[in-house]
C-alpha cells in the first residue's frame, strides 16, 4: 500500500444503542500516512466511531475496512495490526511501568531484542525512565497517559488510534504527548486522533467534525476555519438552555481564606510545602498546576476533609486546623469526580444533598428549581444521573454544591473531562456566581482558565511559584501566553532545585 492510498474506508456507518442512534450514516476515507483528527462535543459519537474502526463495535448498518480487512469478518486481523489508546487507557495499576511495557510487548509478540531497543527509546522520549519501578497507580494522570501511549507503540503498529489522549492532563504533559505523536507520525505512520481541543485539531492534516452522530464537515483545518467553534458553541447553547438567575447579592469585604505556611506530608512525601496565600470575598481565585502539584490536597484541607501537618488554615472565620467539622456547613464543595450518585435520578441527587445541608423542604423545592434551571436540566428531573453527558453531570454537581447558598464554594478541577465549549459555558456561570459576592476557589490545569480568575496561584511540586492577577503576570513576562509563563516558571523552579541538590 503506497502513501496516500485509502487505509481506512467507512461507508454508510450507522451504530445504534437500544433506541439511541450514536452514529448516523458516516462516510469517510482516511489515507495512509495521514494524521487525521475527529472532533466534536461530548456525546457527538467520537468514541463510538473510534471503537468501530478498531473492530470493537460492529456496525448496525454500513461497513468499515481497515487495510483491506472488514471489521466484522476480519476483526482479529485488524486488532493485531493497530494500536488503540482508549480514554480509560487500560493500564494495570498494580503493575510497575516496566511490567506494563513487558506485558503489552508479550501479548504483541515483540522479540526480546526489539523490545529492549524500543523500550529504551520510548522511555527516554516520554520522560518515564526515572519511574520504571513505580506502580502505575502511583503515577500522575499525565504520566499514565504517556505510559499508555508507549504501551501502544511498543509493537510499532502501522495505524495508531487515539481516543482523546490528552483529556484531563496538564499542559506540560499535553505538549509531551503531542511530541510523541508527531514523532511517530513523521515515520510515515497513520494516526487517527479524537479530540475536543481546537488547537490540537489544527495540527492534523484533515479533520472530521461530528455533531449528534452526524458528519458535518471533513477538510483541512485551515479550510474549516472558525466555523468549528461557532457550531460547537451554538450546539452547547441549544443543548444546555443558557444561564439562570443567580444568587442574591452578598455584601462585605475582608478575606474568606487565610493560609500561612501550610504543610501536608504523607510519610516521607511532602504534597504541600509551606504555602501561604489569602482569598478575598467575592474573588475568583485559581489554583493552577499540573497533576500531582498539590491542588487537590490543599482544597481537601481547606474543606476540612484532610488535616494539615503544619500551618494556619482559616476559612470564613473558622480555624479549619482545630475545628474542621465547623467549616463543612459553611462551604460548597465540588470534587473532581463530581460526588454524584449515578444510580439516582437528577431530582433524587438534589434531594439527597439538600438533606445533607439541612435545608428545609420549602427552601429545598425553591433551590431545586434554581439548580435545575441553572444546569439546563429542565424536563430531566427523573433521568438517571449516569445517563447524563459529562457536561450536564458537571453542572448538576455544581447545583448540588450550591443548594444551601454558601458564601464560598470550592471547585476541584470542575471542567476536567468536558469539551472546551462546555468549559466556556461553565465559566460563564462561575462569573455570574462571583458577581453576587460569592467567593469561588477553583483548581485547574487548563491555563486558558487562569485568564478568567481575578488572581491565580501557580503550583508545582507542592510549592507556589507565583500569586498574581493574570494581567499583571503577563505584563511581567512580556505579555507571553499563560501556558508559556507557567512552563518558564516550572523550568526555573526545577533548575533551582537541581542546583541546590
Amino acid at each position: 500500500m503506497s502513501p496516500g492510498e485509502t487505509i481506512i474506508e467507512i461507508r454508510g456507518l450507522v451504530r445504534n444503542f437500544r433506541k439511541a442512534r450514536a452514529l448516523d450514516g458516516i462516510d469517510l476515507e482516511i489515507r495512509k500516512g495521514e494524521l487525521f483528527g475527529v472532533v466534536g462535543p461530548d456525546g457527538s459519537g467520537k468514541t463510538t466511531l473510534m471503537q468501530s474502526m478498531c473492530a470493537i463495535l460492529d456496525p448496525t448498518e454500513g461497513s468499515i475496512s481497515v487495510k483491506g480487512f472488514d471489521t466484522v469478518r476480519d476483526a482479529s486481523r485488524i486488532t493485531s495490526r493497530i494500536g488503540y489508546m482508549s480514554q480509560a487507557h487500560s493500564l494495570y495499576g498494580d503493575l510497575t511501568v516496566e511490567e506494563n511495557l513487558e506485558f503489552f510487548a508479550k501479548i504483541r509478540k515483540v522479540p526480546d531484542k526489539t523490545y529492549f531497543e524500543r523500550r529504551m527509546k520510548l522511555l527516554a522520549f516520554s520522560g518515564l525512565t526515572p519511574f520504571l519501578k513505580w506502580r502505575t497507580k502511583s503515577l500522575s494522570g499525565g504520566m499514565q497517559k504517556k505510559l499508555a501511549l508507549c504501551c501502544n507503540l511498543i509493537h510499532e503498529p502501522d495505524i495508531l488510534i487515539l481516543d482523546e489522549p490528552t483529556l484531563g492532563v496538564d499542559p506540560v504533559s499535553r505538549r509531551q504527548l503531542w511530541d510523541i505523536v508527531r514523532d511517530y507520525h513523521a515515520r510515515g505512520k497513520t494516526i487517527v486522533v479524537a479530540t475536543s481541543y481546537m488547537d490540537e485539531a489544527s495540527k492534523c492534516d484533515r479533520v472530521a467534525f461530528l455533531l449528534a452522530g452526524r458528519l458535518l464537515a471533513c477538510n483541512a483545518p485551515r479550510a474549516l476555519g472558525k466555523r468549528l467553534e461557532d457550531v460547537f458553541f451554538a450546539h452547547i447553547k441549544r443543548r444546555d438552555g443558557g444561564q439562570a438567575v443567580p444568587f442574591e447579592k452578598r455584601s462585605g469585604n475582608g478575606f474568606m481564606v487565610d493560609v500561612e505556611r501550610l504543610v501536608k506530608g504523607f510519610g516521607t512525601f511532602t504534597a504541600v510545602d509551606e504555602i501561604s496565600f489569602m482569598v478575598k470575598r467575592g474573588e475568583i481565585f485559581g489554583f493552577v498546576g499540573p497533576n500531582g502539584s498539590g491542588k487537590t490536597t490543599t482544597i481537601k484541607i481547606l474543606c476540612g476533609i484532610t488535616p494539615p501537618t503544619e500551618g494556619k488554615v482559616m476559612v470564613d472565620g473558622t480555624d479549619v486546623s482545630s475545628r474542621p467539622q465547623d467549616v463543612k456547613g459553611k462551604i460548597g464543595y465540588m470534587s473532581q469526580i463530581f460526588s454524584l450518585y449515578l444510580d439516582l435520578t437528577v431530582g433524587e441527587n438534589l434531594d439527597f444533598f439538600g438533606e445533607i445541608y439541612g435545608i428545609t423542604r420549602e427552601t429545598l423545592e425553591r433551590q431545586k428549581d434554581w439548580a435545575i434551571a441553572m444546569a439546563g436540566l429542565a424536563g430531566k428531573e427523573r433521568v438517571l444521573t449516569g445517563e447524563l453527558s459529562g457536561a450536564l453531570r458537571q453542572r448538576l454537581a455544581l447545583g448540588c454544591a450550591l443548594l444551601h447558598q454558601p458564601d464560598i464554594v470550592f471547585l476541584d478541577e470542575p471542567t476536567t473531562g468536558v469539551d472546551p465549549v462546555s468549559r466556556q459555558a461553565f465559566w460563564e456561570m462561575i462569573k455570574i456566581l462571583a458577581d453576587t459576592g460569592t467567593t469561588v476557589f477553583v483548581t485547574t490545569h487548563y491555563l486558558e482558565e487562569a485568564e478568567r480568575c481575578h488572581r491565580v496561584a501557580f503550583l508545582h511540586r507542592g510549592c507556589i511559584l507565583a500569586v498574581e492577577a493574570p494581567g499583571r503576570l503577563r505584563a511581567s513576562h512580556d505579555m507571553a501566553p499563560m501556558e508559556e509563563i507557567f512552563i518558564r516558571l516550572v523550568g526555573h523552579a526545577d533548575e533551582n532545585t537541581s542546583g541546590a541538590g
